[in-house]
């Protein structure tokens, strides 16, 4: 009898470890997101699972809106079931970065991204998730319009985060020791009368300061003619873009040449017809399309600061009557008010303002100004 109930528990066993490695063989191909590997965790009917993806699928109508960079401090609660919401809008050549920052290193917090099928903000698609176990989301944005970040931690843990939020270029700046500062004439600005306009920015340096490559790829095109004098035509194998250096003093590459990030390609000048300007590099990108505006490939972005996470507090109440912002500054649609001695949740905190939750599930922005804690029970 006992040898029975052996090799039945052994067949079993071995089933189990079939069906593992089944579904890891799946996995690879399929590539669930964590949010999907968390969720087999529990029974389809479970009713926490219900309420934790219920309250997901309602963060997709928030119309929470923030300008980056952005930062928010806060706690998560395991009394509610708390997903943050935020609308943004983004541009071709940036990466958007997500970060939340957890004191508890074993908790699962889930970041995912969508984008807006119309101009509405009515209508998303999943475009990216985290993955399994990683608090961070990054994704190069390729079509310039309204995107959504959901945030959502995992039911019933209760810890401290910093959330960030912001930019960063796809490509690295192409004139070595210099910055944002040094971009003095933009796209789209009048040329020759206006007959035409600027397809690409002007970096102001040094006579001789080396230009570098922005990106890995390979020289097509080198050599002295037209209105960019001595320039140099780079291919970013990666996203299909060519990129165009002009007025440089002098070339240090040939063509055919394969470069990584960083390479020293050539050096500001005033060639072609920048002969009677200050040194400079004209700096474009071109695509299938003809040219697209450079900037955002290349600004630097700052962080924003964050507040430490122990000094946030879960509620408060009402000092007077207050209003409601969309986002957190008062630029920001209005889009309720609260009455004096209301008692908001707080789901974090960015500067001077509370992101709060009403009973009523309504989210949204208070100044602080307008809080004051709740007394201890």
């Amino acid at each position: 009898m006992n040898l029975r109930c052996y090799f039945i528990t052994l067949f079993f066993g071995m089933m189990l470890i079939g069906c593992k490695q089944v579904r890891k063989a799946a996995d690879v191909i399929v590539q669930p997101t964590a949010r999907e590997v968390y969720e087999r965790n529990f029974s389809k009917n479970d009713s926490l699972l219900l309420q934790w993806k219920n309250a997901f699928k309602n963060a997709k109508h928030d119309s929470i809106q923030i300008t980056l960079p952005y930062s928010e401090s806060g706690i998560f609660s395991e009394e509610y079931f708390n997903v943050y919401s935020y609308n943004i809008q983004l541009k071709e050549g940036e990466r958007i970065v997500v970060e939340v920052e957890k004191q508890l290193e074993s908790a699962l917090v889930f970041v995912d991204l969508f984008q807006a099928k119309t101009d509405s903000l009515q209508s998303f698609k999943l475009l990216k998730s985290s993955e399994n176990k990683k608090a961070t989301l990054l994704q190069e944005i390729e079509i310039p319009g309204f995107y959504k970040i959901i945030v959502q931690p995992q039911m019933k843990l209760q810890f401290p985060f910093v959330l960030k939020i912001y930019t960063e270029p796809v490509y690295t700046f192409p004139v070595s020791g210099a910055g944002n500062k040094n971009i003095q004439s933009f796209w789209a600005d009048p040329r020759d009368a206006g007959s035409r306009s600027h397809e690409g920015v002007d970096i102001f340096a040094a006579k001789g300061t080396p230009v570098v490559a922005v990106t890995d790829g390979r020289i097509v095109s080198v050599g002295e003619r037209g209105l960019g004098g001595k320039q140099i035509w780079l291919r970013d194998g990666l996203f299909g873009k060519t990129i165009y250096y002009a007025h440089l003093d002098s070339i240090a590459v040939s063509e055919g040449k394969k470069v990584k990030i960083g390479d020293t390609l050539g050096f500001v000048g005033n060639t072609g017809n920048a002969k009677t300007t200050e040194p400079h590099l004209h700096f474009g990108i071109y695509k299938s399309r003809g040219a697209v505006n450079p900037l955002s490939f290349i600004k630097k972005t700052e962080i924003q600061p964050s507040e430490k996470p122990s000094t946030i507090i879960k509620a408060v109440t009402l000092k007077n009557r207050a209003d409601v912002h969309k986002g957190p500054a008062s630029v920001f649609e209005q889009f309720g008010s609260l009455k004096k001695n209301d008692t908001l949740i707080v789901l974090g905190k960015n500067q001077k303002w509370y992101h709060i939750q009403t009973p009523d599930s309504l989210k949204g922005y208070v100044n602080e100004t307008e809080i004051k804690p709740l007394p201890p029970n």
